[in-house]
């Protein structure tokens, strides 16, 4: 199976959300994988809105199409006065909207993207341009594409609205006196119950989540050098295949702090400890180096 990569540059998707607003652009069809036809780009972009239409040739030029409303096979035009074409100088885009708003989009089941009667990717099933300005859109052919027809490239984005944050969930002071302040409550933390010397921290998250970095960056923090004492790194399943007890030293010769961090194999889907080995863990049962029961 083909991966799917982006042929827009990091730059040029910025380019195309900036006009779009707080955005990201999701590949949903490309043609050099799914087929120039008509079918395959309805298969993977029909009833998805807002999209955006690139098509690329072998002269370098980069352009096509943006619509908020969704693809179908319907044979009708769609009204939309949002709609717009485009073309990249380098990285840097020129816009065209629509000037007939109710034939922004034609939707035809042996085309790919269908903008009006002006611009059509992938038309009648083939990897050629269909490009007739003015009407519904104005554009310069040779600005747009460069009067080169033959395209090598079709993609289809869907665009997803991104959150944006309105505060941070939580304020960080990273300032020197903080620091020192968050480290000796940490020294002199003591549990509840007296019989107890130690806490327990479990760390718990998917493959990948840094649970192994983590111990390693608090304790080369407390040691006062970097130390790489869990085993880190990435990769697809987890590094971590026991229980391990990571105890702390407050510098080099120092003594150890009043908590342990724990570290248990990574989160799969459908792949993970055995339910018992869970339990145990969670009610301190389990020696260190105990090897995990995967299921």
């Amino acid at each position: 199976v083909s991966t799917m990569n982006s042929k827009l540059t990091k730059t040029q998707q910025k380019a195309i959300c900036s006009q779009l607003g707080n955005v990201k652009l999701n590949l949903l069809y490309k043609a050099s994988i799914h087929g120039f036809t008509g079918a395959a780009f309805h298969q993977h972009c029909d009833n998805k809105s807002p999209t955006v239409s690139v098509g690329y040739n072998n002269s370098g030029f980069v352009f096509g199409g943006y619509t908020s409303q969704s693809f179908s096979q319907s044979g009708q035009y769609v009204n939309d006065n949002h709609a717009f074409l485009f073309s990249f100088s380098g990285e840097k885009l020129k816009k065209y909207p629509v000037s007939n708003a109710p034939y922004a989009v034609k939707m035809v089941s042996t085309c790919g993207p269908y903008f009006g009667e002006a611009l059509v990717l992938a038309n009648g099933n083939q990897p050629i341009v269909y490009s007739s300005p003015g009407k519904y859109y104005n554009f310069n052919a040779a600005e747009l594409h460069g009067n080169n027809l033959n395209m090598t490239e079709c993609e289809v984005y869907q665009v997803e609205e991104t959150v944006d944050l309105e505060k941070p969930w939580r304020v960080v002071t990273w300032e020197s006196e903080r620091k020192s302040e968050q480290m000796e409550s940490i020294r002199t933390y003591r549990p509840l119950n007296s019989s107890v010397t130690q806490a327990r921290v479990l760390l718990i998250g998917p493959v990948g989540a840094g649970k192994s970095s983590f111990f390693n960056s608090i304790n080369s923090i407390f040691r006062g050098h970097v130390t790489s004492q869990a085993i880190s790194g990435s990769c697809s399943t987890s590094l971590t295949t026991q229980f391990r007890t990571y105890s702390m030293k407050a510098g080099r010769e120092g003594k150890p702090l009043p908590l342990i961090l724990c570290d248990t194999m990574g989160l799969e889907e459908n792949v993970g400890p055995d339910i018992d080995d869970i339990s145990n863990i969670l009610k301190g049962h389990l020696p260190d180096r105990y090897q995990v029961h995967v299921i």
